[in-house]
Parts: C-alpha cells; sequence; structure tokens
C-alpha cells in the first residue's frame, strides 16, 4: 500500500465528512476557522512516512481523524439542576416565532446582586460561537445573546455568602447549521470571581482587568482566545488547556507574574519575562510585587503571545 495514497485518501475523507454533516444540518462548523487545523495535515503526513506496518498506521489514522472530528463537532455537555425560562425578542415586531428555527433571536438576563455575596463561581458550557466578557453591572451577572440557534438556561445556588452560578445550553435545542452565537457577559465589580469555563470552537474575548479575580479555568478546543488580566485582587491562578488554539495574554505590569507553559507544535511570543527553567518563566518583580498571578498554559498545537501592559 502506497503511504501517499493513506495520507491524501484520509485528508480527502475527513474533509468530506465534514461537508456531509455540515450541508445535512447535523453539525455546525465554521469553515473560515479551518486553518486552525492544519497541523492535522502534518500529524497524518508524519504517520503515513514512519516506517511501520500499515496496520499500526491505520490505527493511529482512525485515532486521529475520530478524535478531530469530535473536537468540530463539540457536543454539548449537560448537568442537572435548577433551570428557568426566558421571552425571546426580535428586531422586527412581525417575527414569528418558532421554537424549532430560532435564528436571528435575542435572549436576556440578569441574576440579581445580594448584599451578602463575597464570593462568586461561575461554571459555564460555552459551547460554540463569540464570547465577550468587559462589562461591568449593578447586578451580579448580565447575559446578552443574538444571533443563535442555542438557547441558553442557568442556575444560582447561594451559601453563606458563596454564590454559584451555572450557564449552559438548552439540552432542547441541538447544534445545528447557522448557529452563530455572540454572547455578552457583564460582571458586578465588588464580588471576587472564581471563572470556570468549557470552551468548544469558540472566541474569547475577555476583559477581565476591571474584576477581582481568584481563579480562571479554561478548557477548550479548537478555540481563539483573547485575556486581559488585572491587578484587583491579590493572587490570581489561571490555567488554560486548549488544543489547536491561537492564545493571546495581557498581564499588568505591576504585579509580579509566574508563568509555566507546556505545548507542543506552537509558536510562541512572550515579552517582559525572565527564563528560570524549559517552561518556566516569570517578571523580575514576582518576589516583590503586591499583587501575583499565577499562569499556566497547557496547550497543543497553538500559538500564543503573552504580554505585560
Amino acid at each position: 500500500m502506497k503511504t501517499s495514497n493513506v495520507f491524501w485518501g484520509v485528508i480527502l475523507i475527513l474533509l468530506g465528512s465534514l461537508f456531509i454533516l455540515d450541508n445535512l444540518d447535523i453539525v455546525d462548523f465554521a469553515w473560515h476557522s479551518i486553518w486552525r487545523l492544519w497541523p492535522v495535515v502534518l500529524v497524518l503526513w508524519g504517520v503515513s512516512i514512519i516506517p511501520v506496518k500499515d496496520w499500526i498506521k491505520l490505527s493511529l489514522v482512525v485515532l486521529i481523524v475520530g478524535a478531530t472530528v469530535m473536537l468540530v463537532v463539540d457536543q454539548s455537555v449537560y448537568w442537572e439542576g435548577k433551570s428557568y425560562t426566558f421571552e425571546y425578542y426580535h428586531d422586527n415586531d412581525d417575527y414569528d416565532y418558532d421554537a424549532g428555527d430560532m435564528k436571528n433571536v435575542f435572549q436576556d438576563f440578569t441574576v440579581p446582586l445580594e448584599d451578602s455575596v463575597e464570593t462568586v463561581v461561575l461554571n459555564m458550557d460555552a459551547a460554540a460561537g463569540a464570547f465577550y466578557m468587559d462589562e461591568q453591572t449593578a447586578d451580579l451577572l448580565s447575559f446578552s445573546r443574538k444571533g443563535s440557534t442555542i438557547d441558553y438556561t442557568y442556575s444560582v445556588k447561594r451559601v453563606e455568602g458563596e454564590t454559584e452560578i451555572r450557564i449552559e445550553p438548552d439540552e432542547s435545542i441541538h447544534l445545528r447549521k447557522n448557529n452563530r452565537n455572540r454572547i455578552n457577559l457583564g460582571l458586578n465589580p465588588y464580588p471576587v470571581w472564581e471563572v470556570n469555563m468549557d470552551v468548544g470552537a469558540a472566541a474569547v474575548d475577555f476583559d477581565l482587568s476591571p474584576f477581582k479575580v481568584s481563579e480562571l479555568d479554561i478548557d477548550g478546543g479548537a478555540a481563539s482566545f483573547k485575556i486581559k488580566l488585572g491587578d484587583k485582587n491579590p493572587e490570581t491562578r489561571v490555567s488554560i488547556d486548549a488544543g489547536a488554539s491561537s492564545i493571546h495574554i495581557k498581564v499588568p505590569e505591576e504585579s509580579g507574574c509566574d508563568l509555566r507553559i507546556s505545548t507542543v507544535l506552537s509558536g510562541k511570543h512572550i515579552s517582559g519575562f525572565d527564563k528560570i527553567d524549559h517552561g518556566h518563566y516569570q517578571t523580575s518583580n514576582f518576589e516583590e510585587a503586591e499583587n501575583k498571578i499565577y499562569l499556566n498554559v497547557d496547550a497543543a498545537v497553538s500559538s500564543y503571545n503573552i504580554i505585560r501592559y
């Protein structure tokens, strides 16, 4: 068996399968983002030329293609909890609402602020789309969505000064074609925030500089991350676990930052850090800085840019 035939055959099968699934409205895939998966071509090419038996190559190819398809499809993960019902709005008063075809709709909700709240844990399944967090709100949290076939529900638990908010896609709405999703999140600057996000094929643009953030944990797939950290909390711990992603992080100059990076086949640009060891960097003011940021990036085939501002 010619290895070149195996390589190009798998590429054509993978692309053809994705086109079919997209055209049948089984999954939604942003084709303009396909460049993020280009390293898969290198991996398959490498498999095709390694000197091993054909059945081993075939097994590796099946595993790689299966993992790639799972990454693209990004099935939603659901959890049990109390959910709330929202009203849907459209910019056309004559819009005929159809639960099976929610395109170009708006969804808004807020979580009220209680005086006793001190810390907030935000757990969010971000699914697919574009997500922005750069607004301050007088409520505890504000949520605004536009132009998507995905509906979101939320639940709130309050225990002795700590509030937990969960936001996730409605399990009754499945991924379909044209589920372009833009979500704007607003946070209250008073409490301390712990943010945990599960991101699929998404773009994440968070300006967290106005907020007290104790922890930011992002588990992402083929995503784009732009994150601006602040110095409002004495200690901030950030963990990013990403696949084929583009990562841009801004760290305030006044804060000391400890950076640990574990990557494979990644392009990097790090500015304002001293190298301590392999994959370990620190800012020169880390020991004496009043506020400290611990940044851990575990990325596969990605590009990342980490600078101070």
